[in-house]
């Protein structure tokens, strides 16, 4: 009797659940997709390898006066006073710490000056899928990469990309 119960209350649960599920819309989105495809996101991504180029150019030209300044060096230690070899060795020393210094704050920089705006960027495509959804009906709008399986017919990137590509 006990069995009996039992597989009427398993069976139930499923019934009840595939019920649920199938009446629920879901849908998936190929983020990466979106992203690349996204106007907004690729114009931020120009501008930002932009100010990566002047920055790089910056530390380029710092390493080129150590390497000057080293060489220099190289050319004359044998002949300097051990307090002139001492001096050149000690701005040699400083330059090298402030190219580290240097390197260190402009990569600080710039990953926070990426994290910025891949973070509006991303806040704005969930926003975009959260309004598509709702718009038609989804219940649930997944990531690709969390799908081992899933129709053409459900994959919503396209029409995602659209949608934000067509705002201001």
């Amino acid at each position: 009797m006990k069995d009996k119960i039992l597989k009427g209350v398993v069976y139930g649960v499923f019934l009840v659940s595939s019920v649920a599920f199938s009446a629920s819309k879901v849908g998936y989105v190929d983020l990466l997709k979106v992203y690349t495809g996204y106007k907004k996101a690729m114009e931020s991504e120009a501008s930002f390898n932009k100010e990566v180029e002047k920055e790089q150019v910056k530390i380029n030209e710092l390493q080129a006066e150590i390497k000057k300044m080293q060489a220099e060096y190289n050319k004359k230690k044998d002949v300097l006073k051990p307090e002139e070899k001492k001096k050149k060795e000690e701005e040699l020393k400083e330059k090298n710490q402030e190219f580290t210094k240097k390197l260190i704050e402009v990569n600080k920089k710039l990953n926070e000056r990426r994290k910025e705006f891949e973070g509006k960027r991303i806040q704005e495509i969930k926003d975009a899928i959260k309004e598509y959804g709702k718009k038609h009906g989804f219940s649930i709008i997944l990531d690709k990469r969390a799908i081992l399986y899933g129709e053409d017919a459900s994959d919503l990137t396209d029409e995602v990309i659209k949608l934000l590509n067509s705002k201001k």
